[in-house]
């Protein structure tokens, strides 16, 4: 992820981008991140493949598109099982990608062992977002905290996490309400978060 998170700070992309794993808190974050840094608001060049709804000669037809008045052309492809399934055709196309194209895969599950995702390793910047540790959560919730001008014991950050488990766009939300119940008071205790967290 360090890799990834310096290629947004550069402005230096890799060609390819497969983002997969089981947070999608995370997989959605760096989705938007990577996408908003290389076309912006840009429509025109960028296109969007959801699910098996489509052909991988459609894909490749919109990739041999040049861009219109940019240097880059993008295409985010998000759960397609590319990485479970075999897609010789799109693999063989990942060899030979024109100058202004970009690829971003957003993937759940994939398969480790698969030509496609060898060759995306290979070529591309591969990043896995599995759920994250209690100890990088607490940091994570801290962090927000302190933006919002609130402290919370150990233990009850704890009990926080407890009832909120390790999803990271469940405890994004909790957060959220916990924030608003608490907004007149700088110390977040025990009694909040048993009276607005589920």
């Amino acid at each position: 992820m360090q890799r990834l998170i310096q290629d947004l700070k550069s402005g230096d992309f890799k060609k390819i981008y497969l983002l997969y794993g089981q947070e999608a808190y995370l997989r959605k974050q760096y989705k938007d991140k990577l996408k908003e840094a290389m076309i912006g608001d840009d429509t025109m060049n960028f296109s969007y493949y959801e699910g098996k709804d489509f052909t991988v000669g459609e894909v490749i037809d919109q990739a041999e598109t040049m861009p219109f008045f940019a240097e880059r052309r993008i295409i985010l492809m998000e759960n397609t099982g590319f990485f479970k399934n075999q897609c010789p055709e799109l693999t063989e196309y990942l060899n030979s990608l024109p100058d202004y194209l970009y690829l971003l895969f957003v993937e759940e599950e994939v398969d480790k062992r698969s030509k496609m995702f060898k060759t995306v390793k290979q070529i591309g910047r591969v990043v896995d977002f599995s759920v994250q540790d209690e100890k990088t959560l607490m940091r994570w919730v801290l962090g927000i905290l302190k933006r919002e001008g609130k402290q919370i014991t150990q233990r009850d950050m704890e009990r926080f996490l407890s009832k909120t488990g390790t999803d990271m766009s469940n405890i994004e939300k909790e957060l959220e309400k916990l924030l608003c119940y608490t907004m007149d008071r700088s110390v977040i205790t025990g009694e909040d978060i048993d009276a607005v967290c589920t």
